[in-house]
């Protein structure tokens, strides 16, 4: 057996990651091999689980467990490895070198085209929504016309019945006009006059029948009201569309309890937050918020697109969103885009604020009871979304260099009424 294995070429038996001859390998799905230590740091040290040689990812990590068959011929190898001379050796590793800097292009040349295809997806997609949008406002211009040129043709047959009736009107009275003496009456027959005074009683006042010169202001009025109504609804069903979009970039985000202010109660799934009326015994450590009762999450982020949802509830105080690594959490810091913090509030007014210096005022026309929070490090844009409509709220834009964690704070517990705590939505996909 020793003879046979001394046949098979080395690389058969290096691990790819240290380059030396397999110790505890285990082999993961995709078919390939590792040392447990070496795929193990790998795996701690990058957020994705995926195979590091071909790069196919996993939805859920494998369960390593020890290949014996391939640990045992190692071993064997490992015995009869021939030694090689120092140059032979130094051509292999080139060689070896020059393999994987071939790999490393093939790779960037696929992950260049993926993002292509993506780019050019969402393009296609946006097409959609603005084209959607348009057509739903020229529709909705089409309805305004038509009810103002069906207003306009009520008023012209009116006002061609009204000349018609003041020409008849007028042509009598040039028949009475023609009769001699025609309103008095010579011979003191009183009927001819009754009937004269009789006609001239039935004639219309026209001092009094006016034409309205703005005569489509109501009308348009209220049909833009209605037009505007329609508009708001296509708007938030793409809206809905666009977030929709955006979640296929969902994350998972799990509170860091060692960064949390001593008032803040971490749940043990590190989905939940509260304020407690009582500082809790918490170590003192250099990460934690010592004076403003915030937390981050344990994860950040440095490049691509994130998306967490947080349920707010009927909450009425919260503060939401992203903040820089290096952050200051000792002492006192006002909270704004200049200190490293981009976040959106609710005070305990009902006023929704972006936290910028000085504070910008945010309209919302319903309260949200779930927060989108979508980061596109690249592009330096911090989103905020209405999770349950889709409509958008707030976006910072800014240059980032540092990496970014998720931020939030419960806000304070006002008697009781703000008791309830935030809670960060199970993720319902991921990348």
């Amino acid at each position: 057996m020793a003879a046979t294995i001394g046949l098979l070429p080395e690389k058969h038996f290096l691990c790819s990651l240290c380059r030396d001859i397999f110790m505890s390998p285990v082999t993961i799905p995709c078919g390939h091999s590792f040392c447990l230590s070496c795929l193990s740091h790998y795996w701690t040290r990058h957020q994705s689980k995926y195979c590091p040689h071909c790069r196919r990812v996993f939805a859920d990590r494998p369960d390593l467990s020890v290949n014996h068959i391939l640990a045992d011929v190692s071993e064997n190898y490992r015995q009869i490895r021939p030694q090689k001379p120092p140059d032979e050796e130094m051509v292999i590793d080139v060689e070896q070198m020059i393999q994987e800097r071939l790999q490393k292009i093939e790779r960037l040349k696929y992950s260049l085209e993926l993002q292509k295809s993506s780019y050019l997806r969402e393009v296609r997609e946006s097409q959609k929504v603005f084209s959607a949008l348009v057509n739903a406002m020229e529709k909705s211009h089409k309805a305004v016309v038509a009810v103002i040129e069906d207003k306009q043709r009520e008023e012209e047959k009116r006002v061609e019945i009204l000349m018609k009736e003041i020409e008849q009107e007028i042509e009598e009275l040039r028949k009475e006009m023609s009769r001699p003496d025609p309103l008095i009456s010579v011979n003191g027959d009183q009927s001819d006059d009754t009937k004269q005074i009789s006609m001239l009683s039935e004639m219309k006042d026209w001092s009094k029948i006016t034409i309205e010169t703005d005569p489509c202001v109501g009308v348009t009025r209220k049909a833009l009201s209605g037009v505007l109504e329609k508009i708001k609804v296509e708007v938030n069903r793409l809206s809905k569309a666009e977030l929709r979009r955006i979640e296929k970039y969902t994350v998972d985000v799990n509170l860091s309890a060692k960064t949390a202010h001593p008032f803040l109660a971490v749940s043990e799934d590190r989905k939940q937050v509260r304020h407690v009326d009582k500082l809790q015994e918490v170590p003192d450590h250099p990460k934690r918020f010592d004076r403003v009762a915030n937390v981050l999450a344990k994860e950040s982020f440095s490049s691509g697109r994130s998306y967490w949802e947080v349920e707010v509830g009927e909450k009425i105080e919260w503060n939401l969103g992203v903040a820089r690594q290096s952050i200051n959490r000792k002492g006192k810091f006002t909270v704004c885009p200049a200190n490293g913090f981009w976040t959106l509030s609710l005070r305990a007014g009902g006023q929704f604020i972006a936290n910028t210096s000085p504070v910008t005022s945010v309209a919302v026309d319903h309260r949200p009871r779930r927060v989108g929070v979508f980061l596109d490090y690249s592009e330096g844009r911090v989103s905020f979304y209405c999770a349950e409509s889709g409509v958008h709220i707030h976006t910072f834009t800014d240059t980032f260099t540092d990496r970014l964690h998720p931020f939030f704070s419960p806000g304070r517990l006002h008697g009781g009424k703000n008791a309830s705590p935030l809670t960060i939505s199970s993720s319902f996909c991921s990348i």
